[in-house]
Parts: C-alpha cells; structure tokens; sequence
C-alpha cells in the first residue's frame, strides 16, 4: 500500500471513533492525561527547541538513534473490547445519568452518546496519522541539531536505518526518512531487511532464559497482583463506578480497559481526550499508572538482572560503529517499548531508590512510563570530534541528559568505553539466553 492510500485508510479508521472534550476543559484536566503510562502522547514530551546543539572545539560527526513506534491503534483484544464491554457501558452510563446518576455533566454524557468505535481488527497495532507525524517532525528537529552528523543528501553508505518485522516499525521508519530528507531522497532510502529474530532490535523476544526467568514468571508479577487486591484499588474502583453513576460495581478489567483507552483515543487526537478519560480523577488515573508501572518495573526494567543486561546486544552496535571508519555515520533503529525501556536501564537511568512494590507509592519515583516511555519515545547518542578527544552527548525525548556514570552531558567516549566494558567485549547472546540442558528438561516435561 502506496503512503497516500496508507494515510487514507488510518484516517478514515480514526474518525469512526468520536469523542469530544473542550480544549478548556483538557487544560484543567491536565492531571488525568499526564497519567497515561505507555499510551501517553509523544506532543506532552518531546523537547520543543531544535536549534543546533553545539559544544566549544567539537564538531557533530556521528549518531546513533533508537526510536520506539509512533502512536498505534490498539491490540485486537482492546479493539474487541471497545466493540464488546465498551459499547454495553456506555449504553449504562447514558441510561444511569437520565436517572440522574454519577457525577457527568451534560457536555461529558454528550461525550459518550457521540462516542462509537468501527476500527478493523485486521489493522490492530498500526500505525495512526499521529504516529505519522510524531515521525517525520521528530526526523526534521534531530536534521536541525545535528546538521554534520546527519547529511541533508542521502547516501545508502552513510545512513543505516532497521526496523522490526512490523507494520507499525516499518511505516516509522519510512516517515521519519520522510522528515530527514527531500521527498526524491526519501523515495529511495534503502532500508534493511526486517528479520522475525532480531538479537539487536528484539533481542528478549527470542531469549529463552529470560522469556522463562522472568517473562513467563509469576514473581514477576506478584506486586502487580497484590496492588490489583488491594484497599488502594478496590477504592479506586468505587470511584470509576460512583463517577458514571453505575448501577453495579465495575472489575479492574473494566476500567483497565477504559484507561488504555483513554490513552489511546487521546493519543491519536491533537485536539480531543477521549471520553472514557471522565471515568478517572487524579487519584485514580495515578493509581491505574502505578499498576502498569510494577508491572514494566519488574519485567522491562531493573526487578530481574537479566532484563538489561541483555540489551547490551543493542548498545555494541553503537560502540562498534562509533569506532569504525567504514561503518554508516548516522544509524537509526526503530522498535518497541520493551526495547528502549530495556536499554534505559541498562544504562542506570530513571532507577527508583527503592524498587516499587505494592504497598508504597511513591508518587516523586523516577521510574514513570508517563514520562520515559510515552509513544515516540528515542534515545540518541551522538558522537562529537573534540580537541581534546572524542566525547558522547545522549539524549532522551531529544533533550541532553548526564548519564549515571558522567561528570557532564558531553561525555568522553573511553569514559564510557571503560565503564560498559563488558557490554562490548562480554557480551554474548549464547551465554545470556540459551537454557542449559536441565532447565530445557524441565520445559519440555
């Protein structure tokens, strides 16, 4: 499907779902929508000032780019959903708020007499006209920073860009290419083949030792569990049902679902929150956060070792070409959540002081997928020629960030070479994934 038709076919999937919420009422609601978690949009992260970022004796020369999908439509289970649970719901707020139930006002129970939903299952996980979007505005700021690092003509020999065996990936990268060159160019960017297994884009996907130590583990949920039994939820519940004047108490699935999307509708719309946002106040929308977060935590983040110690398959990539002289000056990979929370970590970033648990939550944490894996997310490194040697600027959200390990934001290359050490030179996928032979015993019994 040629980009026109692509374009045509998400926007006519979007605008079957309606919701309306006045621009007055988002802005004094900003304290629902700032707790989305990994369905919050990219346009309430991304750092605004594009001007070229420039450092006294250095000179921009390489980058290397990971980027998580633009905005999505839902899974084909959320989508079954809308249609299923959603649509009997709504339906039972409309008819409790004539009996004057709940706390809606007229304009909200408007929201919800407009709202449908006809999205194709067959298109779950695809890439939406905001994902589109987030894509070629944040190509364009990035060409604006970095102006020598990133060549405005294309050149297959300079610029390496992968995506995962996926829709959503794939139309990313084409409309982040889009951004960085002339629309000639961009016609004819080379990308590389997409692989099912990937060790450097999806490298948890394929790895046994972690799909069992930890994806497959009932540990790691078992914070995520006790919150979901918990006082805090049962109220929070009570409250989604007392705000839409329910007649029956709602489940956690219910408004688990009402709170993805929310996300998602408020997402893919610039102008409008979806009307399923009225179900929360602030204290609910936290608690529906922080149930999400335990659960990223313990399985993507720092709760198991393994998690990031595998991502040092991704971060060799950027290392050896940072000290290549034949390899591409400008590398952009384009993934998923799991990927880039994965090598955030790794990298000693957004660590809580304490792990998150059930019983305290802590509202000041570091670790908030609101803010570090919103859709669009992106970490960049970028390698600067100085006098006194060669330096690495990251960035996260297109802002400068000082990594754990780094006196200053401009940090030099052996600094960080000496410090990941064994991410370079130790790490091998064999010795971090595969089963020895008494666990595959015990697989297959």
């Amino acid at each position: 499907m040629n980009n026109y038709l692509y374009t045509i076919s998400i926007f006519m999937l979007i605008i079957q779902c309606h919701f309306k919420w006045s621009l007055a009422e988002l802005k004094s609601r900003n304290d629902v929508i700032n707790h989305l978690g990994t369905r919050t949009p990219y346009r309430f992260r991304f750092n605004k000032h594009d001007d070229r970022i420039k450092y006294p004796k250095c000179k921009d020369t390489k980058i290397w780019m990971i980027v998580r999908h633009g905005t999505r439509l839902p899974s084909a289970e959320n989508i079954m959903g809308m249609y299923n649970e959603l649509h009997e719901l709504k339906n039972l707020i409309i008819l409790q708020n004539k009996l004057g139930k709940g706390n809606l006002n007229k304009e909200q129970i408007k929201g919800f007499k407009d709202w449908s939903c006809n999205l194709n299952v067959e298109e779950a996980k695809f890439l939406t006209l905001e994902g589109k979007d987030e894509m070629i505005l944040l190509a364009e700021r990035t060409r604006k920073r970095f102006p020598n690092a990133i060549k405005h003509k294309y050149d297959n020999k300079t610029f390496l860009f992968r995506f995962t065996a996926t829709q959503r990936a794939h139309q990313s990268a084409r409309y982040f290419t889009q951004g960085l060159f002339s629309h000639s160019d961009a016609q004819n960017v080379e990308f590389a083949p997409a692989t099912k297994v990937d060790h450097v884009l999806r490298f948890y996907k394929h790895c046994d030792k972690w799909q069992k130590q930890v994806k497959k583990n009932p540990d790691t949920y078992k914070e995520q569990v006790l919150l979901a039994n918990s006082s805090e939820m049962n109220r929070t519940l009570e409250s989604v049902t007392k705000r839409l004047g329910l007649s029956r108490p709602v489940t956690l699935d219910e408004v688990n679902l009402m709170y993805k999307i929310c996300g998602y509708e408020t997402s893919w719309n610039k102008f409008d929150v979806s009307p399923w946002c009225y179900a929360f106040d602030t204290e609910s929308a936290e608690i529906l956060e922080y149930y999400h977060d335990l659960k990223h935590y313990w399985m993507d983040g720092y709760g198991h070792n393994l998690t990031y110690r595998q991502a040092c398959l991704a971060l060799q990539t950027m290392f050896k070409m940072f000290r290549s002289d034949h390899d591409p000056f400008a590398t952009f990979l384009f993934a998923h959540s799991g990927t880039l929370v994965k090598i955030l970590t790794h990298l000693e970033l957004f660590k809580p002081e304490q792990p998150l648990t059930a019983g305290l939550i802590d509202k000041t944490r570091q670790w908030k997928a609101s803010y570090i894996d919103c859709f669009a997310s992106n970490l960049a490194f970028v390698l600067y020629k100085c006098k006194d040697g060669d330096h690495v600027l990251t960035l996260f959200q297109e802002r400068p960030i000082k990594l754990p390990m780094c006196d200053k934001e401009l940090c030099p290359l052996k600094q960080l070479e000496h410090y990941f050490y064994d991410s370079i030179h130790k790490c091998n996928y064999a010795d971090l994934c595969n089963l020895d032979k008494e666990e595959k015993d015990k697989n297959s019994q």
